[in-house]
């Protein structure tokens, strides 16, 4: 994720992007001295999990993002609704891995594993960023669980075992490339909260007494006693639920289930006073919530993750030109400090 994303329109909007992020301290614990511009990208938003081998590729997990725009508390928020892990093969899913094995080419990536996140437009794949790295916090697991094999594994064998598994699934000569096998469904869920105050129960506990059969790891963003906010983005949302099934039906109604006591209220009771004890937010989540203010809100919305770049609620979008929109192009640039 990032900090101080804005949506620009014209040099006004410029502007206010300038003065709310130059000289301001990021969550890094350093002061923004310049920005990075980059073209919204309309379309849908995908990670492509790889690892390479002199220069060989594999790809071994692919996901898509599902996204909430409009929320009742705030119909300008955007956020997540979950992650999924996709089969290896489809139309879409072989235009994807073939345009990040060339990016994979372009970068000179030859060992190890990787993370790219590419936005599917109406003019096809458009990078969003390339990072050599594993997927991140329980990614790695997620893929085992889901596949057999751990980017992390993957990750060991072409870094410190001379790629004698990669070897075995990459096949010089055979047709087609590697597909991993898809041996269970997987979703990383992300909750959003509806309510602000001071949390009376613990989510992780609430949400583990419905005994769902899917449910592998309940990640709160927020502890009982804590502040919680309503959710808007990332940032803001109250946790995530990580879900692994042979069948996605199940993941669906258990997915349901945790979306009705997060809608009922019962998943976020609150006091208006923080109770005796109540542990302090961490400085990234005091930060996120800070943003939730109307001052923090107007006149621009402000996202807080570079990876959520198509998160443009729709009152955002002004017509575009006859010849502009001939490719799919938005009359719109994303500005964030770096």
């Amino acid at each position: 994720g990032s900090d101080g994303v804005y949506f620009c329109k014209c040099a006004e909007d410029l502007t206010l992007a300038h003065k709310q992020i130059i000289g301001v301290l990021n969550p890094t614990g350093k002061t923004n001295e310049e920005l990075a511009l980059q073209e919204f990208l309309v379309g849908d938003e995908y990670i492509v999990d790889t690892v390479s081998y002199e220069g060989k590729h594999l790809c071994v997990a692919m996901w898509v993002y599902t996204k909430r725009k409009g929320l009742p508390w705030d119909e300008r928020a955007i956020i997540s609704s979950q992650n999924q892990l996709l089969d290896p093969s489809g139309e879409k899913q072989d235009t994807l891995v073939d345009y990040v094995f060339k990016v994979l080419d372009c970068v000179g990536l030859k060992y190890g594993p990787c993370h790219t996140e590419v936005m599917f437009t109406p003019r096809g794949p458009i990078l969003v960023e390339v990072n050599a790295r594993l997927h991140g916090l329980q990614g790695p697991r997620l893929i085992e669980l889901a596949t057999g094999i751990s980017k992390a594994t993957y990750a060991a064998d072409t870094l410190l075992s001379r790629g004698s598994l990669f070897h075995k699934l990459y096949q010089e000569g055979r047709p087609g490339r590697y597909l991993y096998p898809r041996l269970k469904h997987c979703v990383q869920l992300v909750l959003c909260s509806s309510a602000e105050g001071y949390l009376k129960n613990s989510i992780q506990d609430t949400i583990a007494a419905l005994n769902l059969p899917s449910i592998i790891e309940i990640l709160p963003a927020v502890e009982k006693g804590q502040f919680i906010s309503r959710s808007r983005d990332l940032p803001t949302s109250s946790g995530s639920v990580l879900m692994v099934h042979e069948s996605m039906e199940q993941i669906k109604e258990d997915t349901r289930k945790i979306r009705e006591v997060e809608e009922s209220g019962e998943l976020y009771a609150v006091y208006e006073e923080p109770p005796v004890g109540s542990p302090l937010l961490s400085p990234a989540r005091r930060r996120a919530c800070s943003n939730m203010s109307e001052e923090a809100l107007q006149p621009r919305i402000r996202l807080d993750s570079l990876e959520k770049m198509d998160e443009l609620w729709a009152s955002m979008n002004s017509p575009v030109p006859e010849a502009e929109a001939a490719d799919g192009r938005e009359m719109e640039i994303v500005i964030t400090g770096c």
